[in-house]
């Protein structure tokens, strides 16, 4: 394990890689040097995979109080890419994440998973239920067949004509033409994933994506695990308390918050009404203060 320290505006930075056998993890540190409420880490989890911990550089502001880390998954950001990765499966992503809690030396954490992020935080939370102190799972899936479903609904109720026309013509089995499909992806991201500006850090994370790792856990010709996951069964074994949280207009996890909602005991949930699957950057203030109110009301439960 190597790393490098440096500080920026009452938070030191220790920015570092941790190898393991055929790949090594990317990390970094952020910890308040005064005013710490809880020595207790909240490790964040980003969604792709293959997409960097940068997508959630917000969350950062979070160090002001207590330690925030962030590291790149396997095949993302500064890790080890896809081209050493023949599969992946969750278990990978797990013991990844033990690799570095372990080398770390960290024995309690409060967890915070984006999209796919979630699923790799159910599967932590479920596997170390005496380490993890809370959960919070932003846009998340539990099951991915009705999530799909959900999909369909939310189209035919939050589409505009222009994109269900597009949809209609691939359904009856006619391509759009590039031009079609361009302005397709652009008017559904710009309504469905993420309806502000997007910040640098965003454009950076998705120009650098690594899709081949995004393609060795999506693509079901590549991997059956995911196509049919479902941990709705195992989620009241999770005793730790819970916030799930969901925008409003997100497509892309849709009707995924009930369903953890119902699963976990001692979890509550909140929506935001102006958001889509990027809450943390479309209401980044709420978003903020709604997870700093939790972590608080979780370090003050006896």
């Amino acid at each position: 394990m190597n790393n490098n320290t440096k500080t920026c505006a009452g938070v030191e930075v220790k920015a570092g890689f941790i190898e393991n056998g055929n790949y090594q993890t990317y990390y970094e540190i952020h910890t308040p040097i005064e005013n710490f409420k809880d020595n207790t880490p909240i490790v964040l989890l980003a969604g792709g995979p293959g997409l960097s911990f940068k997508t959630l550089t917000p969350l950062f502001s979070l160090a002001e109080t207590r330690p925030v880390i962030g590291y790149d998954q396997l095949g993302s950001g500064r890790s080890t890419r896809s081209e050493r990765f023949s599969s992946l499966t969750i278990k990978d992503f797990v013991e990844q994440f033990k690799t570095l809690v372990t080398q770390l030396n960290i024995t309690e954490f409060h967890l915070l998973g984006h999209s796919w992020g979630t699923i790799l935080g159910v599967n932590i939370a479920l596997q170390y239920p005496k380490k993890t102190k809370s959960l919070i799972l932003h846009s998340g899936i539990a099951n991915w067949k009705v999530c799909l479903e959900e999909r369909e609904k939310f189209a035919k109720e939050h589409f505009p004509d222009e994109l269900k026309q597009v949809i209609k013509k691939m359904n009856e089995g006619l391509k759009p033409s590039p031009e079609e499909m361009e302005h397709f992806t652009y008017e559904y991201n710009k309504l469905f994933y993420c309806r502000v500006k997007y910040p640098n850090y965003l454009i950076k994370s998705i120009e650098d994506k690594d899709v081949g790792t995004n393609q060795l856990i999506w693509n079901p010709e590549k991997n059956k695990e995911i196509a049919s996951y479902n941990i709705c069964r195992k989620l009241n074994e999770i005793h730790c308390p819970a916030l799930i949280i969901s925008g409003k207009y997100d497509g892309v996890s849709v009707g995924q918050a009930k369903l953890f909602k119902s699963g976990i005991k001692k979890s509550r949930h909140i929506e935001f009404q102006n958001s889509s699957h990027y809450s943390h950057i479309e209401e980044e203030d709420q978003f903020n203060e709604y997870i700093s109110n939790f972590l608080i009301e979780v370090d003050n439960l006896v």
